[in-house]
């Protein structure tokens, strides 16, 4: 199973259009973790499985947080700036925790990062416009292998190059 993770595109259509149509026959599905600044029903929103509001949309436009079993997995999606990512990630991990999510996907900070805590996988893309510890933007492919129970987290530019010091492997006790 595969997922294009993508946060923080701060009104990004041409970008986030062509990274949907590179993707589209690659992934089984999109998460957009908030600051579009986009309408959900404009067409470069079409198709994601999950998006949610970051602190830069427009209010009500889309839901603080979502929940959604895919493959097997429950992720959790959330922008972060209501559970204070910038300050821990904590919040947010107890969110992760009472949810019962496998996977946590969070942007706000625009730091591209991602850790395990408490068995679950935690996933910031970092800002495809606005990268804050990378020099250039960044998104996630996540794939996970059901029968091995592993999860490689693999950040890459807008132009498709990995980014090595980002990009993980995880095993999941599913």
């Amino acid at each position: 199973m595969k997922c294009l993770i993508v946060s923080d595109t701060h009104g990004f259509t041409h970008e986030l259009a062509e990274l949907k149509q590179r993707y589209a026959s690659k992934v089984d599905f999109m998460i957009h973790c908030g600051d579009s600044e986009l309408q959900p029903d404009c067409p470069e929103m079409e198709g994601f499985a999950a998006a949610v509001e970051g602190n830069c949309d427009y209010p009500g436009a889309y839901p603080n947080e979502c929940v959604k079993k895919i493959g097997g997995l429950t992720f959790l999606v959330a922008h972060g700036h209501l559970l204070g990512v910038r300050q821990s990630p904590a919040r947010l991990c107890y969110r992760g925790l009472e949810v019962k999510a496998n996977v946590v996907c969070f942007g706000h900070t625009h730091f591209a990062g991602a850790f395990q805590k408490d068995g679950m996988i935690v996933i910031n893309p970092g800002s495809l416009r606005l990268p804050r510890n990378y020099q250039e933007g960044t998104f996630v492919i996540f794939d996970y292998d059901n029968e091995q129970k592993t999860a490689q987290v693999t950040y890459y530019t807008f132009d498709g190059k990995p980014v090595d010091a980002f990009s993980q492997s995880f095993k999941l006790k599913k």
